[in-house]
């Protein structure tokens, strides 16, 4: 294998090494190593990559949805947990159908969308409960949830105690400036 082309000074006609040589030498030295010397083609070519890459560190994006569409969404869904969420309507935010959305919600979340949307809610929820003294039931529609006994349900489901409880034991005292 040939390595890289060379820079070619157009005045002189004459062909002076470039910035991208070392990293394709490398990378041909590698490629023409014979298979006993693996170990020294592989690092060869782990010294090149990163050259070839800049530095950087792109991580491989595989299936789901692409980074950009899943900041979207959860920023959607995140300003919007206060209101029913439905599949069809988020959908359409990213243009797929609302049976191609499941999947790869699912693929990029690693959970399906309702689970997603409901972990969200019982998270802010236990922060309101935490951090401030509104009463239960404008706790649980301010997350999204029918009523008081609708979030009584699931947040004992997901946490051991009822809403209450866990107010009482983790309240953050408010300290007054004075």
């Amino acid at each position: 294998m040939e390595p890289a082309p060379l820079l070619i000074d157009t005045a002189s006609r004459t062909r002076t090494p470039g910035p991208t040589d070392a990293p394709a030498n490398l990378l041909a030295d590698a490629l023409q190593a014979p298979p006993p010397n693996q170990a020294a083609g592989r690092a060869q070519l782990t010294t090149a990559v990163p050259l070839v890459n800049n530095g950087l560190e792109r991580p491989i994006h595989v299936g789901g949805f692409a980074p950009f569409h899943a900041r979207r969404l959860k920023t959607h869904i995140e300003e919007n947990l206060d209101r029913p969420l439905r599949v069809d309507e988020v959908a359409a935010l990213v243009r797929v159908s609302p049976s191609y959305f499941s999947r790869t919600f699912k693929r990029t979340f690693r959970q399906p969308f309702s689970k997603y949307v409901m972990t969200l809610r019982l998270e802010r929820a236990r922060m309101l409960l935490t951090h401030t003294d509104r009463p239960i039931c404008e706790v649980a529609l301010a997350c999204g949830l029918a009523d008081q006994p609708h979030l009584t349900r699931l947040f004992h489901r997901q946490y051991g105690v009822p809403p209450r409880a866990w107010r009482r034991a983790h309240r953050v005292v408010a300290q007054k400036a004075g």
